[in-house]
């Protein structure tokens, strides 16, 4: 799992490539709870490069999700595959994830 994370002007950019599960927990929680600390923001998670998530890594989306609701704060998707959105849809997560295209469609959908 490698992640990066970009701070932008109405939220923190996060790109994940390879695998979130739980192997790579621990690294997710710390790079966004690391990033988010320095400039608490909105999140985007870029997922265009996420080859896989298993159920911890679902729980640490979901982790992210209530951290962020807790200070007001929003988290979109973007760029989901077929393989993740379809593991979204049978969790019925994607009732739960606003999931968007691209990361300019998520930035414009926060705060509407």
């Amino acid at each position: 799992m490698n992640i990066t994370c970009e701070s932008h002007r109405t939220a923190i950019v996060i790109s994940l490539t390879g695998e979130l599960t739980a192997d790579s927990e621990d690294q997710f929680k710390r790079t966004v709870q690391d990033a988010w600390n320095k400039s608490p923001s909105n999140v985007i998670l870029d997922c265009e490069d996420l080859d896989m998530i298993d159920s911890i890594g679902l729980e640490s989306f979901l982790w992210l999700s209530e951290l962020l609701a807790q200070s007001n704060h929003q988290l979109r998707c973007a760029n989901v595959n077929e393989t993740i959105a379809q593991i979204f849809e049978f969790t019925r997560l994607d009732r739960v994830f606003s999931v968007h295209d691209e990361i300019e469609e998520a930035a414009r959908s926060i705060g509407s």
